[in-house]
């Protein structure tokens, strides 16, 4: 009973802490890395792409609004529209076609109020919702690939959205990034082709681009390190080192973490050095660098046959244990990476760091609760022999759900 207990135990470990990391991570670096998805890990939350509203909806129109929007009681702003015409599918794509005019207003939920041109959709469960729409934006909507069309006009669909990223029209441009914010790593990685490595470049050393911009590009230029022709091979390659050991103003640097994971991906292992050398790995560093670096490292775990081998992966993060500000996210890390053959060293930080921060000590419990191996038992009995008070502490801390749960 005392080692499935332990197992119990171990689990709301795991499960806790990454909650409570995801929060604490996404309010840090306004980002959702804290947990790796198949959606791109650097590229930040955005807003729902056409071609997801489009599959979703019974009935896609364009409309004219009619009123101003009006909260309702659960603070919802709706608005009036009337509509004009209905977009519908055909073998070759989406057209347009006229509406009768006697067809009453729809009253569709809005983020904000505006007049003019919309889109509306109209959405299981929820009913119609508008978006702001000039001439452009609805011509471009009529061209997007529908959501489960892989191939498209000799294409993959990402390679169709390449083209839209620098568009002027912004509604346009967020769209299109939005279809590479939600696809898996590897789409991204098999349109990187559709993406001139001279102009990646360019949008790496453009300091005013979004920080999450900046780190797709910083992955997309590690792609393109590895599959274009050797010219362009080395100025991807040198513009991610350049950007990673050139001298920084202040201690934030936008899209490091997918900066860094192009490293990893265009040098593999030869990447270690460039970080040592930018002494990442010690104390005196940006404590805001070393957690993109970490970031990049959950993304190289996921991913090993397009960065790193797992076991440099472990080898890389154990270097931040000795990190105060890392050191419990580390050990979670490695939890998760099932090194326990690094006990020993994670154990050694109950007398150290763990005085320091009151997090360590509950997170080496709950790694030794996790692991399997019998010596990890006699190790928890050391550390209780050290000091019961504590230890009993650590390991009803190691054990509390996350803040939601049910007591």
């Amino acid at each position: 009973m005392s080692g499935l207990k332990n197992v119990m135990l171990s689990m709301v470990w795991i499960l806790s802490d990454t909650v409570l990391r995801s929060v604490s991570s996404t309010l840090f670096l306004l980002s959702t890395l804290t947990s790796i998805s198949s959606a791109c890990p650097f590229c930040g939350p955005v807003e729902t792409p056409l071609s997801y509203s489009i599959a979703r909806s019974s009935d896609v129109a364009i409309g004219e609004s009619l009123s101003e929007a009006v909260a309702n009681r659960q603070g919802q702003r709706r608005q009036f529209f009337s509509l004009l015409s209905r977009i519908v599918p055909t073998s070759p794509g989406k057209k347009i076609i006229s509406v009768e005019s006697a067809m009453p207003p729809v009253e569709a939920a809005v983020e904000t109020t505006f007049s003019g041109t919309a889109l509306l959709f109209n959405l299981p469960a929820v009913g119609w919702t508008a978006i702001a729409a000039d001439e452009m934006f609805i011509g471009y909507t009529l061209q997007i690939p529908p959501l489960k069309q892989r191939i498209f006009k000799d294409k993959n669909r990402l390679e169709w959205f390449a083209q839209w990223l620098d568009h002027p029209n912004q509604a346009i441009s967020k769209d299109a990034y939005a279809e590479f914010a939600l696809a898996p790593f590897q789409e991204v990685r098999d349109s990187a082709h559709a993406f001139s490595p001279a102009e990646v470049v360019d949008h790496l050393h453009e300091l005013s681009l979004q920080q999450q911009r900046r780190g797709f590009y910083g992955m997309v230029a590690g792609v393109l390190a590895r599959q274009s022709p050797k010219g362009s091979q080395s100025s991807c390659r040198n513009a991610l080192i350049h950007i990673i050991t050139e001298h920084q103003s202040n201690d934030f640097q936008a899209g490091l973490d997918g900066i860094m994971a192009g490293l990893f991906i265009a040098l593999g292992k030869r990447s270690l050095p460039v970080l040592e050398r930018q002494g990442l790995f010690e104390n005196e560093a940006s404590p805001v660098d070393q957690r993109h670096l970490l970031q990049a490292l959950r993304f190289c775990w996921e991913y090993p046959s397009d960065t790193v081998p797992r076991t440099e992966v472990v080898f890389i993060t154990r270097k931040l244990l000795p990190v105060p500000h890392l050191t419990r996210e580390v050990i979670v890390d490695l939890s998760r990476y099932q090194d326990w053959d690094f006990r020993n060293q994670i154990v050694a930080m109950w007398d150290t760091l763990g005085g320091e921060g009151p997090l360590i000590r509950p997170a080496i419990v709950g790694y030794l609760l996790a692991c399997p191996s019998e010596k990890s038992a006699s190790l928890l009995a050391q550390l209780r022999e050290k000091n019961i008070d504590l230890f009993e502490k650590a390991q009803q801390a190691a054990a509390i759900p996350f803040p939601a749960a049910a007591p």
